[in-house]
């Protein structure tokens, strides 16, 4: 009967979800209240809330309460090619400003979830402040944004910190928006450190807690986490570190394979591994 009651809990709260009594992000009622609605044990709610959970129609945020999560998200294949960013819209016209990087290759306008935060701050990280070749704990200009395509949960969280000799020279990275995502990259080449080039470093980890009541996800989905390095043409020297926080649900990384001069082809009679046992024809 218990086994029963729960299923029966958990399909028609997701019925009322899909009847859009409560749309994507709203939080739903405490467990006490749809427990007295259900005419149910506290624990039958909770075990129908957990199956939604499993099911990726409900997340558990912290603070904050049980959350629905949207039906359908956006899934990206992420390649390794940087385009001119063209989302940008002024006096209703669109222009181009900063780059597009992987992670978000459409031409679609992605919206701010929080406001957005430029502000000096330590980078206390160990891993990025040796990046970025600064003393742990400097004081450092640090931008925050958590953006996604438009009525969706966050797709991704950006911290970029600028080095203190790019804030000092190129004041631009010093405004919230500017003209747009990644403009204010624009600023910094325009100072004589175009074209900047770019390193990546990718890894799988789980979210801290912040993260994932930010992004809307539960604790236990692992993140990528995106590291990447800009690099100016002036002195070689790293401009910014940029770390993106992406839900491991929303992103395949696609990568094409190059050969090693020991693989070309054809292949030479011996290497490495000896005489090659193959066939020639």
């Amino acid at each position: 009967m218990g086994s029963a009651r729960y299923n029966e809990i958990a399909d028609d709260l997701l019925r009322r979800i899909d009847a859009g009594e409560w749309q994507s992000g709203d939080t739903l009622p405490p467990m006490e209240k749809l427990a007295e609605h259900y005419a149910a044990s506290r624990n039958a709610v909770a075990r129908a809330v957990g199956k939604l959970a499993k099911q990726g129609r409900l997340v558990s945020v912290p603070r904050r309460g049980t959350v629905v999560r949207p039906k359908h998200r956006k899934t990206v294949m992420r390649t390794d090619l940087v385009k001119r960013n063209t989302r940008h819209r002024r006096d209703g016209e669109e222009f181009a400003g900063g780059y597009s990087f992987p992670a978000a290759m459409g031409n679609e306008i992605w919206t701010h979830h929080v406001k957005p935060d430029v502000r000096k701050a330590p980078i206390d990280d160990a891993r990025l402040a040796h990046l970025l070749n600064v003393p742990v704990g400097e004081i450092v200009m640090r931008r925050l944004r958590v953006t996604g395509p438009e009525g969706e949960p966050a797709f991704q969280i950006s911290t970029s910190w600028i080095h203190p000799r790019i804030s000092d020279e190129v004041p631009e990275v010093k405004e919230p928006y500017g003209t747009g995502p990644g403009a204010w990259i624009d600023a910094i080449e325009a100072k004589g450190h175009g074209p900047l080039e770019w390193l990546e470093r990718r890894r799988v980890r789980m979210p801290t807690v912040d993260e994932a009541k930010l992004l809307l996800i539960p604790a236990e989905l692992p993140v990528w986490e995106v590291v990447r390095i800009s690099y100016s043409a002036k002195d070689e020297k790293a401009v910014d570190v940029t770390q993106v926080i992406i839900p491991g649900d929303r992103m395949e990384e696609v990568s094409r394979l190059r050969r090693d001069d020991s693989a070309k082809w054809p292949h030479r009679s011996s290497g490495p591994d000896g005489p090659r046992v193959a066939p020639v024809d």
